[in-house]
């Protein structure tokens, strides 16, 4: 391995700069640890990042292990106390060779060690230490006591003595069995025969459990005791929250109710207040898109928008985007609902409006406390978004978001608000809109091939194909999953984010002074440079992230 210190491969890869690195070397002073676990406690890096940056001098690519997780065979080859002796974790255990995430893929003992128990070949994948060991205590917990079964148990005990007393452990089984499956919401849907439970995964609802209907009552009383309902309502939805713990992680539960004809339908939304830290470079932005958006954070005023549908990914693209900004330098509030990642040297707040604490309120009060930089998590109302577009012009660098479905309707969605033309034009520097595609499973991915003919016929325009040397005849590569246990069985693992980037300068603000429609501004983008979003996420296909349904599921 280089030579070189951690914090100056760091450097070299472009994750923190001279000052972080100095303002760590002074933090260390008057804390007794490693220069790497300082910067990681300052937020200036990632365990990941870390992680990659070791992968990236071993010549070893890097696996997210939350994207990932390790077969229940794998994991039988090696007990617990030596998985976490060698910080390794067992991910599939082929014919062939064995599949293991390592946190040092220099340590030739290891390897070696690794080799002679499993009497095959070794495949190493690099993961950060303090993920593997989640990993270690989650999944040998779990291969111990599988949820699935345990589940199964108190079910069948409620069903055959009617015995309801283990309602409270089911649904704190429900809820971790969600985490584990790296679930969004938890839908508990009453019908005439059962109560089915499904999770959102990835973006798609899978079925999970099914329970006797006699049981729906008594989960839905306990869910609203905990997050603080009115028990005794059962004919108005209702919202609430509560905190939940899985293995020293904290999670809000947001829950929302409504009356439906078999019983009260709940929805459990799962947040993490332990939320990775992002890079820029790792969401998978194409490069000229990541530019553009890159140059508008270096900017000293404007309104940055990031745009898309609930769970596309704006919070983490906003996260990213904060931490491109250098808060040694400039000073930056935030108003968030909630705030899922704590930065330092970022004074973040958390909007209240039972208190009265609004987004516009926030606003006023930011504009006393001299900032250089302004995020709010959503301009959802004429008020706020004025104030946004004022401080924008007055010499603020602001971030938020709007829900629209493209960059461009951005424009018709301001116009809406009140907003003058002139203002968007002068004010916006640019509107990100971005989605969310399933990324083909890495264990089970095969080669196949679709004409270019094909993918006209699924929707996707000739002049967009022809930009990226498809022609009607042309054979186009790219990866399909076959299903296998690491993603159960469908063939996608993780999510990955396509985008358009339209950058507002004096061509598209004149269109937007004139009153230009939105496809006269969307096609003039195009011309000079804009990647729509199918556009983006045809590329991902080619470069075999992704397949041809899942770019038409999301972008069309």
């Amino acid at each position: 391995m280089s030579k070189k210190t951690v914090g100056q491969l760091l450097k070299d890869y472009g994750y923190v700069t001279e000052e972080q690195i100095q303002v760590a070397l002074e933090v260390k002073k008057i804390r007794d640890k490693l220069l790497g676990e300082i910067l990681i406690e300052l937020s200036f890096v990632s365990p990941r990042e870390i992680a990659l940056v070791v992968a990236k001098q071993s010549g070893k690519p890097y696996i997210d292990l939350n994207e990932h997780p390790p077969s229940l065979d794998a994991l039988k080859l090696f007990d617990r106390s030596i998985a976490k002796q060698l910080e390794i974790i067992p991910l599939e255990n082929r014919p062939d060779r064995l599949i293991v995430a390592v946190a040092d893929p220099f340590n030739i003992n290891t390897l070696d060690i690794l080799k002679r128990k499993a009497g095959k070949d070794i495949e190493i994948f690099v993961a950060d230490k303090e993920t593997i060991f989640k990993n270690i205590e989650i999944n040998y917990f779990l291969l111990e006591r599988p949820i699935d079964e345990e589940i199964a148990k108190i079910v069948s005990k409620a069903v055959r003595t009617g015995n309801q007393t283990e309602i409270p452990y089911l649904l704190e089984l429900i809820i971790n069995s969600a985490i584990i499956s790296r679930a969004t919401d938890i839908h508990i849907s009453p019908e005439d025969i059962g109560t089915h439970v499904f999770y959102r995964v990835d973006g798609i609802l899978r079925h999970f459990y099914v329970f006797p209907k006699e049981m729906h009552s008594v989960i839905t009383s306990r869910v609203k005791i905990m997050s603080g309902m009115d028990i005794a309502e059962q004919r108005l939805p209702q919202d609430g929250s509560m905190t939940h713990t899985f293995f020293d992680e904290f999670f809000d539960i947001r829950i929302s109710t409504i009356p439906t004809v078999y019983g009260e339908g709940m929805v459990m939304r799962v947040l993490s207040k332990n939320v990775s830290l992002f890079n820029m470079d790792g969401l998978g932005f194409e490069k000229p898109t990541q530019h553009r958006l890159e140059k508008q954070l270096s900017r000293p005023h404007g309104i940055l928008l990031v745009t898309g549908p609930t769970g596309s990914g704006k919070t983490t693209t906003l996260y990213a985007s904060l931490r491109k900004i250098n808060s040694l330098q400039r000073k930056v509030l935030t108003a968030e609902d909630p705030i899922e990642y704590k930065f330092p040297f970022i004074k973040q707040t958390q909007v209240n409006e039972k208190a009265g604490y609004t987004f516009a309120r926030a606003m006023r009060a930011f504009l006393r406390q001299d900032p250089d930089v302004i995020l709010l998590g959503e301009m959802r109302d004429e008020e706020t978004s004025e104030m946004a577009m004022r401080a924008a012009i007055t010499g603020h660098l602001v971030l938020s978001t709007l829900h629209t479905n493209d960059a461009v309707t951005a424009i018709p969605r301001l116009l809406e608000m009140n907003i003058k033309d002139y203002m968007i034009a002068s004010g916006v520097g640019g509107i990100l809109a971005q989605r969310l595609v399933r990324k083909v499973c890495i264990f089970c991915r095969r080669e196949e091939t679709i004409t270019g003919a094909k993918l006209l016929g699924m929707g996707i325009p000739e002049e967009m194909l022809a930009r990226n040397g498809i022609s009607f005849d042309s054979d186009v590569k790219y990866m399909r999953g076959q299903g296998c246990e690491m993603c159960k069985n469908t063939g996608y693992s993780g999510r990955g984010v396509i985008s358009e980037f339209l950058e507002i300068d004096d061509v598209i603000g004149d269109l937007i002074v004139t009153g230009a429609s939105p496809l006269k501004i969307f096609t003039t983008a195009v011309e000079r440079g804009m990647i729509p979003i199918l556009e983006s996420g045809l590329i991902k296909m080619m470069n075999g992230v992704t397949t041809p349904e899942e770019i038409l599921r999301v972008a069309l």
